[in-house]
């Protein structure tokens, strides 16, 4: 559920802002608090570089509207969970990376040290002494590469999730506009500038959800057929996190 500004005032500070405003023109807290799929709370979204617009509680993707006459069916919240799971998975592997990346140094380190404290004739490490060190540090340099390929790898699952997640909302306003749907309809809808609206509706049309002339081929609103499984949604998500923090080498500490 949406919750606007209270007799157009600002939720956090108070000041009159104007009856439809995303933020508070004197403090910029958002004014379009709504439930965040990720970890529950309601508040408002502020934009991102990477994510678009992030939660102000917990970071996580969100898609916010620009309007509260427009309503969702929360079909883009497995996307937005996929987005989720696929950036906490690219932090996990990236602080693995610089673990190991750091005992790796270390390892390094100290084989520079006895060797050359054995070139000055200081100490004698012997040959034993060096193979362990090599043969501790190649396994090392290998899993400090798996882990930054690996993270690479979840941080490209992250912007498919969000176009699916925002195509989804952009379909659902779109059955929600009075008369065909334009590229200034969908700005004026969705809290994006109008050359993004002009993307987003070149994507409805080609996944023929807006024919050319601006006209719905389908509705989706009000289709209970169409509303997503939630639970099944919170069971995949589930199922990857698991599997991710089963991945070897991969920390399971709270980020």
């Amino acid at each position: 559920m949406t919750s606007g500004s209270a007799e157009g005032r600002c939720v956090a500070c108070g000041t009159d802002v104007p009856a439809e405003a995303a933020v508070c023109p004197r403090c910029g807290t958002s004014q379009r608090m709504e439930v965040c799929p990720h970890c529950g709370a309601t508040a408002g979204a502020t934009r991102d570089a990477e994510l678009r617009y992030r939660c102000d509680v917990c970071g996580g993707p969100r898609v916010p509207l620009g309007t509260k006459k427009m309503r969702r069916s929360g079909k883009e919240i497995g996307a937005l969970k996929r987005a989720e799971l696929a950036r906490k998975g690219r932090a996990k592997n990236r602080a693995a990376a610089a673990f190991t990346g750091v005992a790796l140094a270390g390892t390094i380190g100290i084989l520079a040290i006895y060797g050359l404290l054995g070139v000055v004739g200081v100490v004698n490490p012997g040959f034993g002494f060096f193979l362990a060190s090599l043969l501790t540090a190649g396994p090392l340099a290998g899993l400090v590469a798996w882990l930054l390929a690996r993270s690479r790898a979840r941080g490209k699952e992250i912007e498919p999730a969000l176009d699916e997640a925002w195509l989804s909302v952009a379909a659902d306003v779109a059955a929600q506009i009075k008369g065909p749907v334009t590229a200034r309809a969908l700005a004026d809808a969705l809290p994006i500038a109008e050359s993004q609206a002009e993307e987003m509706l070149a994507l409805l049309e080609a996944h023929e959800i807006v024919r050319n002339d601006g006209s719905l081929t389908r509705m989706r609103i009000g289709a209970s057929a169409d509303k997503p499984d939630l639970a099944a949604v919170e069971a995949e998500v589930e199922a990857e996190a698991e599997a991710e923090a089963r991945a070897p080498g991969v920390t399971r500490e709270k980020l």
